[in-house]
């Protein structure tokens, strides 16, 4: 498989409120993961955490590495990474019914958001000059509101890319354009929903992959 492909693998969680599902799915996690799912208090937030481990699964399985048995460390500021794989970077993110993982060769970072209506005070205080005035050019609230959910995703994106966590000001950059080593790739794969994603360094070729999160666990029954 290409390796200097930015990979985007995006599902809906709802199959995960089958207890069935849940347990099989919960069977196929990397230690890490496992004991990331099960400190979480509410079973929503289960299945979010759940879902974007399994699609970490199956990215890394692309890369031809076996997250089960992978070493796993953190950051700095709580990014995960593969101390063995330096080549191989991921992201992950997750909101209402999505879970989402970017792989990449480059550094990247991944976010999806629901919709939301775009706030003049969140604006004042995270955005970059540059992107108030696009925001107050924007005409009309349906698009100003759709500008502000698109670019809160690309600055998390950014954000993760760099993983350096909130001690990078949001206000600090402007995500209304690429730059020389900055990447953006977004879609829109449900309405109310915004998936963006960011590369840092090389320009790669972005492919998107809609899992359906029930047939991918019938297809890896018994690999628990």
């Amino acid at each position: 498989m290409e390796t200097d492909i930015c990979r985007i693998y995006c599902a809906e969680v709802t199959p995960l409120s089958d207890p069935e599902c849940f347990a099989d799915a919960l069977s196929q996690m990397p230690a890490y993961r496992k004991r990331k799912v099960l400190s979480l208090r509410h079973v929503e937030s289960q299945r979010l955490s759940l879902g974007v481990g399994l699609l970490l699964v199956l990215a890394l399985e692309s890369r031809g590495v076996e997250a089960r048995t992978a070493a796993f460390a953190e950051g700095a500021y709580g990014k995960p990474y593969l101390p063995a794989y330096p080549e191989i970077q991921f992201s992950l993110s997750h909101s209402g019914i999505w879970a989402m993982c970017a792989v990449c060769d480059e550094p990247v970072g991944c976010d999806v958001e629901r919709a939301e209506r775009g706030s003049e005070r969140l604006a004042r205080r995270f955005f970059h000059p540059a992107e108030q005035a696009a925001l107050a050019a924007a005409g009309e609230e349906t698009a100003r509101d759709n500008l502000f959910t698109r670019l809160w995703t690309r600055k998390e994106s950014y954000i993760k890319a760099r993983g350096e966590g909130l001690s990078l000001p949001l206000d600090s950059f402007s995500a209304l354009a690429d730059g020389p080593d900055v990447h953006y790739a977004e879609a829109e794969l449900m309405p109310g929903y915004r998936f963006s994603c960011c590369v840092l360094g090389k320009a790669r070729a972005v492919q998107w992959h809609q899992i359906p999160l029930g047939t991918l666990l019938l297809s890896r029954r018994g690999k628990g």
